[in-house]
């Protein structure tokens, strides 16, 4: 499930979909000991998680450019606030110039109890057909798959993959589904719960998690607001202390202060 009620689409099997459980304490209370016994504000939440994600999809692109030993641009791994993962790709040509940023991944993070229950999809083996219109549209999505190959089996015939060939591959990026899970689940846990001098002492603020998060940003990318009338463009000009961003609108040059708003 995604934001306001929309739908998550995974087209096939392949794609990471899991659910990390923290306890509301970790974060309320033990990250509030960690940072000189200042509370972290829990806005911040989806984009310690956000950046832990890009982190790792980064990491497997360049992982897989190393183990291909082709000699290829690796795209990179942008954030779209305040819980998306995108895919920036740039093409050049004699006289043109385009760029793209296409959904890899997402986050919705909700409580149940005494816990916080983070949903996280990222698109691996298999990239859904996102609708263009209706309630459930938005931006063209990716998967790690498009810029990765999965080992050659040798299973082709005339030219087309055999079934044998076909459920190898399914198995192949099935495995990269649970590595990134398992590596996203490790990391966010042994931040929240340190083993003692295992960490930089600052590395708990929110000016620490903030600075993370802006390093993926691609301050550049034009936004569309995607819950209001008139669906506005704007660009991301700042990041506030407690998580909320500033745009600005590209026609009118205005202002604004974003709190629970949601971009294409």
């Amino acid at each position: 499930r995604g934001t306001t009620q929309r739908n998550w689409k995974s087209s096939q099997r392949g794609n990471a979909l899991f659910t990390i459980g923290i306890p509301q304490s970790s974060w309320m209370k033990d990250l509030k000991s960690k940072n000189d016994g200042r509370m972290v504000p829990l806005t911040l939440l989806p984009l310690k998680v956000g950046s832990l994600v890009a982190f790792h999809i980064q990491r497997a692109l360049e992982e897989c450019a190393e183990k291909s030993g082709e000699a290829r641009q690796i795209p990179r791994v942008t954030v779209k606030w305040p819980n998306d993962v995108l895919i920036h790709t740039t093409q050049t040509g004699q006289s043109s110039f385009s760029s793209s940023h296409e959904k890899i991944a997402g986050m919705l993070i909700e409580s149940a109890q005494d816990w916080f229950l983070i949903g996280i999809g990222i698109n691996v083996g298999y990239a859904p057909i996102i609708p263009l219109e209706g309630a459930d549209y938005g931006r063209r999505a990716t998967c790690l798959s498009q810029y990765c190959n999965a080992p050659d089996s040798g299973g082709e015939v005339g030219g087309t993959k055999d079934r044998t060939s076909e459920e190898e591959e399914e198995e192949y990026w099935i495995n990269i589904s649970k590595k990134l899970a398992t590596d996203i689940a490790h990391d966010l846990h042994s931040w929240l719960h340190p083993m003692p001098s295992s960490r930089p002492l600052n590395e708990h603020s929110g000016e620490s998690i903030l600075n993370q998060w802006k390093s993926f940003i691609d301050w550049d990318m034009e936004l569309i607001l995607r819950d209001t009338p008139k669906r506005e463009r704007v660009t991301l000009k700042s990041v506030l202390d407690d998580g909320r961003v500033v745009v600005q609108e590209v026609e009118t040059g205005l202002t604004r202060t974003l709190v629970s708003d949601y971009f294409l």
